[in-house]
């Protein structure tokens, strides 16, 4: 699937189409599911699941216990973008919603966001705010990654933190990158920009997202007016997966870097990258030998990340 433009078949027939994607995550995503048809109110709107192959019997659990929720059941794991473009193809709303499901609604607030957007047409994407697990809120970084960042984050020495200060007030404004844990866009952005692009399997989704609608000329918006509860990494830290996530998430970056970086900064931060797994080979061989590996220690993985290539990237459009 690519991301040129795309037009839907038929004209939209609901307010919001909600899509949410899991992965062995049953019990927080009932939840998630309850919250929603709980608080959401005053709205025409329908909930469409798409399970990448979970192994907890996700989809046929929904599918019973939720007669009105869309679910389509992958026989293999496509990754997060792939699986939103799914439930995008089967959309009958005239917004789109994509939420984690690790996620808990506390408001109706697809309703206060569908609200604001009709009257602010100028936004064609718009990320609620996002708190934690005891409501307080949670740091969103809502302008484009950088080169400079990307090396923070590579050597380790990123303070995520410090992105909660530098948000500023907490109030609807104009920004340049929302988060990805829930987000609405118009229908009209999907047909001028496209679908995501599926060559992320995990993570840089949403910034992609966000930059193809700035170059179109699209606004985004940050509405901190409602918020969504979010249990941070609960898809992403399944002990099971843990090798599958750093290996993807690598693999992600790279593509990322290659698409909208210089090549001069792609370089630095290959070697970066290259340097520092061969430093964790050798603490990972040496963590062998003494016997105190853990699941972030396995050389195989190492080596991997040391061979592999990433996908190139599609001419800029």
């Amino acid at each position: 699937m690519t991301f040129s433009e795309y037009k839907f078949s038929q004209p939209p027939q609901l307010d919001i189409s909600i899509i949410i994607v899991s992965f062995n995550t049953r019990e927080i995503l009932m939840r998630c599911l309850e919250s929603i048809q709980k608080q959401t109110k005053g709205v025409s709107y329908e909930l469409i699941l798409v399970d990448n192959a979970s192994e907890d019997r996700t989809a046929e659990t929904v599918s019973k216990k939720f007669k009105n929720i869309r679910v389509i059941a992958n026989k293999e794991n496509r990754g997060f973008s792939a699986a939103n473009n799914q439930g995008i193809l089967i959309s009958k709303g005239k917004k789109i919603a994509f939420l984690n499901p690790d996620t808990f609604l506390t408001e109706n607030s697809f309703k206060k966001i569908l609200k604001y957007m009709e009257e602010h047409p100028e936004f064609s994407i718009l990320g609620s705010g996002i708190v934690d697990k005891n409501n307080k809120p949670c740091f969103v970084r809502l302008w484009e990654d950088t080169p400079q960042s990307a090396v923070l984050k590579i050597l380790n020495i990123y303070e995520p933190s410090s992105e909660l200060k530098k948000m500023g007030k907490m109030k609807a404004k104009e920004v340049q990158v929302i988060s990805g844990c829930c987000f609405v866009v118009i229908r009209k952005l999907i047909e001028t920009v496209g679908l995501m692009d599926e060559n992320y399997f995990l993570y840089n989704e949403e910034d992609d997202f966000c930059r193809r609608a700035r170059i179109k000329g699209m606004k985004i918006c940050f509405y901190p007016e409602t918020s969504v509860r979010h249990l941070h990494g609960e898809s992403t830290h399944q002990e099971a997966y843990r090798e599958k996530v750093i290996f993807e998430t690598y693999r992600s970056n790279l593509y990322f870097y290659s698409k909208y970086y210089s090549r001069p900064w792609n370089l630095i931060l290959r070697i970066l990258y290259k340097l520092t797994f061969a430093a964790g080979l050798v603490r990972s061989i040496i963590k062998y030998i003494v016997g105190r590996t853990t699941i972030d220690d396995s050389i195989q993985l190492k080596i991997r990340m040391l061979l592999m290539t990433s996908k190139t990237p599609p001419p800029p459009r």
